[in-house]
């Protein structure tokens, strides 16, 4: 007997080996385009630590933020010449929370004010009655560094603290209630506590001084879009129209299916992809994979037995049993596998359009409907007063569900969470993680097309004419 040794050649005639190599090429290649464009994807297994969270978009939108308040704070006069303030009948309250970060140089919410109002036509400026809140206890004065510049600046309508605006029979008990809260950083509890009132407080300072249909709680940390507001009230109409919709009944409590609630609570302007991803992480028997791959598999492995005997031989040679074991027992799997590893924000996104989601993250900008805000705002207060009252972003959520009210989301999302330096309880590093990827990728010039084409649909032409005049000539 003449036994002869397999060399490389010979190996590579086997339909098995081949199928392998080819398997093993597409996945490099595959895991090379992942680790290229997959990395910002926090769920994704090509999530790189270092550099996920770079920023693109809102570099640029905080430099023309910055640029827009120093401009403002320079010379007050011009910015309210070429702006103005809100008119007599605004359909936006607009609130910023705010309390001061031990960080160094420029203090949030300058650049948040900045992006508010960076590019915005005047006519949109008279749509919204913009309020500053210093939440800071007992004095915003001395404890946040912006406060006296950005009231020096007079570019909102309305700038209070608790001091300035409760009532004098309740202010020393409340404020000394507040501080209690704030001085014990250590204490979770406590710090929600003062959270959930000052959230609370806002909601209802915008109820009881203004008649505005809808009211924006926006965290004093946020950049927001090029043309924000413009796209804001278009998705305010869309959702409008949503509500009417003949289909729709009175919803039974925390009714939240699509299609069902006639009402809505809220307006989501930033959500996060930790927050839509897929439920079950990135293991093999996380999402039902190996359930999946079975029940893909089995077909398959039908087809292509079958496609063998009907095949010519030359050709159904390369189905063998080891190229099938390959393809069915390890490619499919794999393939499944990597799919949901990949992320879902990475593969799949969200398309643009504005419609109801139960789920996301946080509270950094939510326009809610003036008809809930009261009843949330009492919801709130009370919860404050718990010892353990549930964090402010969880509790307008309670309060829908139990209500039946509508969670809306509109895409692409039009804030991003600036901060890395928490003014709660929160680590830094988790501060950082509240992010929006796509929002990175927003392009300046779409956006700047796209907010004069709303522009011009919401208020005319003559709105859009404001918009290119230089500063100083109305």
């Amino acid at each position: 007997m003449i036994c002869r040794t397999r060399n490389a050649k010979d190996a590579l005639g086997q339909p098995g080996i081949r199928a392998l190599l080819l398997l093993v090429t597409l996945v490099s290649l595959y895991a090379i385009y992942g680790c290229f464009y997959f990395y910002r994807d926090p769920l994704s297994i090509f999530f790189s630590e270092k550099h996920g969270f770079d920023r693109f978009y809102s570099a640029t939108r905080q430099a023309e933020a910055d640029e827009f308040i120093d401009a403002a704070i320079a010379n007050p006069d011009s910015i309210r010449q070429h702006l103005g303030k809100a008119g007599a009948d605004p359909q936006i309250c607009a609130v910023f929370i705010t309390v001061g970060r031990d960080i160094e140089g420029r203090q949030y919410i300058d650049s948040a004010v900045g992006s508010f109002m960076a590019n915005m036509s005047r006519a949109e400026r008279e749509a919204i009655h913009l309020k500053l809140f210093f939440a800071d206890v007992p004095d915003p004065i001395t404890q946040h560094k912006s406060f006296t510049k950005l009231t020096a600046a007079d570019i909102a309508d309305d700038v209070f603290t608790y001091s300035s605006s409760l009532p004098s029979s309740d202010k020393d008990r409340i404020i000394h209630v507040l501080m209690e809260f704030a001085k014990d950083r250590q204490n979770k509890h406590a710090l929600e506590r003062k959270t959930v009132y000052d959230y609370a407080y806002a909601l209802d300072r915008c109820v009881k001084t203004t008649e505005a249909p809808y009211i924006a709680l926006l965290e004093g940390d946020i950049l927001l879009a090029d043309g924000w507001a413009a796209r804001t009230f278009m998705n305010l109409r869309t959702i409008e129209e949503m509500m009417k919709d003949p289909r729709r009944r009175v919803p039974e409590r925390g009714r939240i299916e699509p299609g069902t609630p006639n009402s809505w609570l809220y307006l989501r302007l930033f959500n996060q992809e930790r927050s839509f991803g897929w439920s079950g992480g990135t293991g093999f028997t996380s999402n039902n994979i190996h359930v999946i791959s079975i029940v893909v598999s089995i077909p398959l492995l039908l087809v292509l037995l079958l496609a063998r005997r009907q095949l010519p031989r030359h050709l159904a040679r390369h189905l063998d049993g080891w190229a099938l074991l390959v393809i069915c027992g390890v490619a499919v799997p794999l393939f499944i596998w990597l799919f949901y590893a990949s992320g879902k924000a990475s593969l799949i996104g969200s398309p643009p359009g504005v419609r109801e989601e139960f789920f996301g993250c946080c509270n950094q900008a939510l326009v809610y409907n003036r008809a809930h805000a009261g009843g949330l705002a009492d919801f709130m207060k009370s919860a404050s007063a718990r010892e353990s009252p549930g964090r402010s972003d969880m509790l307008p959520k309670d309060f829908a569900w139990n209500h039946g009210l509508a969670r809306v989301s509109a895409y692409p999302m039009l804030a991003q969470h600036a901060g890395r330096v928490s003014a709660i309880d929160t680590s830094n590093d988790e501060a950082k993680r509240v992010w929006s990827m796509a929002f990175e990728d927003l392009r300046p010039a779409k956006l700047a097309r796209d907010h004069v084409r709303d522009v011009r649909e919401l208020f005319g032409e003559e709105a859009v004419e404001q918009m290119g005049r230089p500063w100083g000539v109305t």
